[in-house]
């Protein structure tokens, strides 16, 4: 008997594009959410790396000021 379903086999997986309300607003979340991912992880990378870099210059960062209670 013949498959019904042609689109299902072993090398025939193909995504469908989404159909309805629902999954095609998921598919914009999914989507703005790797976006905003991918932006955050370059921030992050480069404020690694110029912090990496304004440590290797060997000065300690100073401590900042801070205001001291007058002990009474």
């Amino acid at each position: 008997m013949p498959r019904k379903d042609k689109t299902r086999g072993l090398f025939r997986e193909i995504a469908q594009a989404p159909t309805t309300a629902q999954e095609r607003t998921d598919a914009a979340v999914k989507l703005i959410r790797e976006t905003e991912a991918d932006s955050r992880a370059d921030l992050t990378a480069s404020l690694r790396a110029a912090r990496m870099a304004r440590d290797a210059g060997g000065t300690p960062p100073a401590a900042p000021p801070g205001k001291t209670k007058p002990r009474s």
